[in-house]
Order: structure tokens, then C-alpha cells, then sequence
């Protein structure tokens, strides 16, 4: 078949209102009938349409090893860095049937869809002449973007807006990092890369017995960045080996300079979360002021109750919250500390005494103003829990 745009065009088209009518009716009405028959086989009957009909691509051999060689290096860092988070965060029981029978299905359920899918991609982004393939690429994106959303958890729904940002962290943000890269290797490649992307961290999900049970921030920046990197680095090595790309481009498109940036952006994540020995806490009320206003962030050190005295500040733990305040009388009885304690802008101390086990801290000290979107996001974490309580009753 010579390169056609219409026909490229209307076959993105036909994939868009596959997608979006298998969202809204055939997920809803006949979910098990869809999954197992109907999408897998869509993209099989489809990809070998597109084999019979469409003609042969030719590509750059040595850039198609080297991003298949990137590809492989980024999916096992992705692996070990999701381990390694594993370590400071939990691990918990895989939701996925790890046995053999359970690999099978999921490798026919999801496995031959995503060959399938990527194969039609980068026959369809490589069916157009070189001036049109970036903006196909482009619209390829978008429209696997958009039938990827899962509309049916929204529309019809009261959700609340933590869900949305998390849906939006968690999977969309990801999604269009990793279309970005697929269409690209597509591109200057073939299908393999993204392929092999997605077949092995798929595999690590099905396979492996434990997961960590990372927070929703910190999988939303390892799903996104690691793609996002492998992209600047395939970017790179395609102009290495292009003749026309003088030496201060590649100066500036080289990724090395961003990954210390990268590795920042995690530890950073990876603190504000508490897994190191200090951690932030965003003040939401006035009980500490003059010492500690609301919108500050109090950094708390991890520490027993030998580590404290009177006067200190110390965070601890209350049934289903946590407290800063100050210690204004420090006892032991039978062994154990027991600790008074009374917030600066309060008229009294505290009822209860705190008891050791409850300690979690202390504060070192204190940033200014920093706390807010903190808060803002603990009001939206609320609103989350009312909203999940009214749909239970």
C-alpha cells in the first residue's frame, strides 16, 4: 500500500471511536466478554490488517541497537528504583495472580495487546511521508491517550478533587510521558523499544510475589521521569549520529545535565513523604503560635524518649492524627515516660498525657509560609474521605 495520509487518518479515527465506545458501553455492559475477546482480538485482527496492507519500513540500524539498548538499561533502573522505594516505604501481597495460569491471561488479556497496539502505531506514525510523521506521531499520541482514560470512574460520579489529581498524577501524566516516547522511538526506530518497555515492567507487576506499597506522589514521579529521561537520551543519540547537528546542540541537549536535577526532585519527594529520619510537617493550626505559625513546616527529627526534655517540641501520635506541642513536664512511672504537654497560644495543657509509644519527634526547626499547598492538599484528602463515607451510606 503506497504512504497515504487519508487512509492513515481515518484509521486513527476508527481507533478513537473503538476506544471511546468500548469506554463508556462495552467496559460497562459486558466487562469479562470485552477483555478477554473483544479488545485483544481488535488489536490483533488490526495489526494484521496493517501487515498485509501496508509496506515495509526501513530505519537507522545502529540508532534502532542503541535505543533498544536504552530502552533495557531504563526498564531495569525502573524495576530497581521501584525495589528500592520498596525499602523505605512497605512492601505488600501482589494483587495479580502470580502462577502460571494467571501469567497466561495476563499475557493474552494485556501482553498481545500491547504488541498489537505499538506495532499499529509505528506502522501508522511510518505510513505518512518524513514532513508529516511528527504530527501523526503527535495525533497517534493523543487519540491512545484519550481511549487509555477510564471516563466511567468519572462521568455520572460525585468524586473528589484529590481523586481527580491523583487519577491525573498517577496515570495521565505518566501515559502522555510514555506516548511521547513510543511515538518517537516509533519513529526513528520501530515498535521493539516500546514493546519491550512495556512487556517487562508489565512482567515485574505480574511476577513478582511482593510490591511495594508506594505512595501515589512517589509512583506518578517514577512513572513519568523515567520515560521523560529515556526520551532526552534516544533525542540525544539520534543527533550524535546525525551529521547535521553541530557540537553546541548536542551540548544542550545532552540529559546528563538534568539527572542530578532528577535525583533532587525524588529526594525531595522522598522527604516531604518521611521516609528519611527527618521529615516536614505543614502546621494547620494557631495552637503554636508565636513559636509556629499556620503555613509554616515544622522538620521533624524521628527520636525516642530518651532524646527529649522539657521544652522541647515533639509531634506525636493521637487516634487517626498527630500533635505538635510543647513538653512542659516530663515523668516516668514503671519504667515508661509520660510526657505533659501544652501548645504556646493555648490557655491550658493538654487532658491527656502522652505516653512514649506516641512520640514520633521533635522539631530541629521551622520554615516560614511553605506549609500551604500542604494544607490545601490535607483539605482536599477530606474531602476525598466524605465523599467515599457518602457513597458507603
Amino acid at each position: 500500500m503506497q504512504k497515504s495520509k487519508l487512509g492513515t487518518a481515518f484509521i486513527i479515527l476508527a481507533i478513537l471511536i473503538y476506544g471511546l465506545v468500548s469506554n463508556f458501553i462495552l467496559v460497562c455492559k459486558i466487562n469479562i466478554v470485552y477483555l478477554y475477546i473483544i479488545n485483544p482480538l481488535f488489536w490483533i485482527l488490526l495489526s494484521v490488517l496493517i501487515f498485509f496492507t501496508f509496506g515495509k519500513n526501513y530505519d537507522n540500524k545502529k540508532l534502532r541497537n542503541s535505543i533498544i539498548q536504552y530502552t533495557i538499561v531504563a526498564v531495569l533502573s525502573y524495576i530497581i528504583i521501584y525495589l528500592l522505594s520498596g525499602l523505605f516505604v512497605t512492601f505488600g501481597k501482589n494483587p495479580y495472580n502470580t502462577k502460571l495460569n494467571g501469567l497466561i491471561k495476563n499475557i493474552w488479556i494485556t501482553g498481545f495487546a500491547i504488541c498489537a497496539k505499538e506495532y499499529v502505531r509505528y506502522k501508522l506514525i511510518n505510513n505518512v511521508y518524513d514532513k508529516d510523521k511528527i504530527k501523526f506521531a503527535i495525533l497517534i499520541s493523543v487519540v491512545y491517550i484519550l481511549i487509555d482514560i477510564d471516563y466511567t470512574r468519572f462521568i455520572g460520579n460525585t468524586v473528589a478533587t484529590l481523586t481527580i489529581i491523583k487519577y491525573i498524577s498517577q496515570v495521565i501524566v505518566p501515559n502522555i510521558a510514555k506516548n511521547m516516547l513510543f511515538s518517537y522511538t516509533s519513529i526513528y526506530s520501530n515498535c521493539v523499544p516500546a514493546i519491550i518497555y512495556q512487556f517487562i515492567t508489565n512482567l515485574y507487576y505480574w511476577l513478582s510475589p511482593i510490591l511495594p506499597n508506594s505512595p501515589w506522589a512517589m509512583t506518578s514521579v517514577i512513572d513519568t521521569v523515567i520515560p521523560t529521561i529515556l526520551f532526552l537520551y534516544i533525542r540525544y543519540e539520534k543527533n550524535k549520529l546525525s551529521p547535521q547537528k553541530d557540537r553546541q546542540t548536542l551540548v544542550n541537549t545532552n540529559p546528563g545535565s538534568i539527572i542530578p536535577l532528577v535525583i533532587a526532585i525524588i529526594l525531595v519527594i522522598w522527604f516531604a513523604l518521611g521516609i528519611f529520619p527527618i521529615k516536614p510537617v505543614a502546621i494547620a493550626t494557631g495552637s503554636m503560635e508565636k513559636e509556629i505559625y499556620v503555613g509554616d513546616v515544622a522538620i521533624i527529627q524521628k527520636c525516642n524518649a530518651n532524646d527529649v526534655n522539657v521544652g522541647d517540641i515533639i509531634e506525636y501520635q493521637m487516634e487517626g492524627y498527630t500533635v505538635i506541642h510543647r513538653i512542659v513536664q516530663k515523668n516516668q512511672r514503671s519504667g515508661e515516660f509520660y510526657f505533659v504537654t501544652k501548645g504556646d497560644n493555648n490557655n491550658a495543657p493538654d487532658v491527656a498525657e502522652v505516653r512514649e509509644d506516641q512520640l514520633i519527634g521533635k522539631v530541629i526547626f521551622k520554615i516560614k509560609y511553605i506549609g500551604y499547598p500542604a494544607i490545601w492538599l490535607h483539605l482536599l484528602q477530606t474531602e476525598e474521605q466524605m465523599v467515599e463515607v457518602e457513597k458507603g451510606n
